[in-house]
């Protein structure tokens, strides 16, 4: 009988321990960049807008850039936090249990008196601290460049701008989960990056050409839009039961798969 203590959640939160830290200094040191970067460019940014190329509209929130949540929408949320921490999240995410399987230590795992679904229930939990430690962190230093700059922010809008990315990069993960599951071999790194990327042009094609606007909705990007939230306090509620549906969705796929793959044991 398989005991639930948490024991493989931990030990994975420990292994992560190092790229948590890394990744979010990272994004501590890009968010203080880039709201110390708004003084400078304060006064420029109309002309800025007025001159960027026809197309530029895929980015989300462009028409409020001149503000400083826009600023902050779109040098910091629309690519460094949907795409690049997308791409860490998911990576990270697809390598929960193939590296296990690669490095021939599942089998450790194994001999432990747990299921194979407690197996990848708890490796999903251990990587959502990383998430919730990256989020916060990287929002505490937002709101506190923004008062030593003596700018304006609705922290209600922030709280809940990095409060509903917690379930995009959850759904991330579990999407990462589960090719981590289905796939061994080198290849699921470069699949979960490029699934990232893909979801992210999709929907920049869906916002530039309005006959392909269904491409969007395969997108989890789709669901999560920072400008609606930091600039205007709008949450897409559909978006937000779709990002739940895809997480609960992709780790039950996961627990399953698992449950009857044939897996080599040394």
């Amino acid at each position: 009988m398989s005991r639930f203590n948490l024991g493989i959640t931990l030990q994975t939160m420990k292994d992560n321990f190092k790229v948590t830290l890394i990744i979010t200094l990272l994004f501590m040191d890009i968010a203080c960049m880039y709201a110390g970067f708004y003084p400078a460019f304060k006064d420029s940014l109309e002309e800025m807008v007025a001159s960027m190329p026809k197309g530029m509209e895929m980015i989300r929130g462009l028409e409020e850039m001149t503000s400083y949540p826009g600023f902050l929408n779109m040098e910091l949320y629309q690519i460094f936090w949907v795409l690049i921490l997308g791409i860490l999240i998911g990576f990270i995410a697809a390598s929960l249990i193939s590296k296990e399987v690669e490095a021939k230590t599942i089998d450790l795992l194994m001999s432990n008196p747990v299921s194979r679904k407690q197996i990848v229930f708890e490796k999903y939990l251990g990587i959502i601290p990383l998430i919730l430690i990256v989020n916060f962190a990287t929002m505490a230093v937002v709101y506190g460049v923004t008062m030593m700059i003596n700018e304006k922010i609705n922290f209600s809008y922030l709280l809940m701008t990095h409060a509903t990315s917690v379930l995009y990069f959850m759904a991330i993960a579990g999407v990462g989960l589960l090719i981590s599951v289905v796939v061994d071999e080198k290849m699921k790194a470069s699949i979960m990056i490029s699934l990232v990327v893909a979801m992210f042009i999709f929907e920049s094609i869906s916002l530039i050409i309005p006959d392909y606007e269904f491409l969007g909705y395969v997108s989890l990007v789709h669901y999560y839009n920072p400008a609606d939230i930091l600039i205007k306090g709008e949450i897409d509620d559909v978006g937000v039961i779709i990002m739940l549906a895809v997480t609960i969705e992709s780790l039950v796929l996961a627990m399953l798969y698992f449950e009857h793959r044939d897996i080599a044991i040394s």
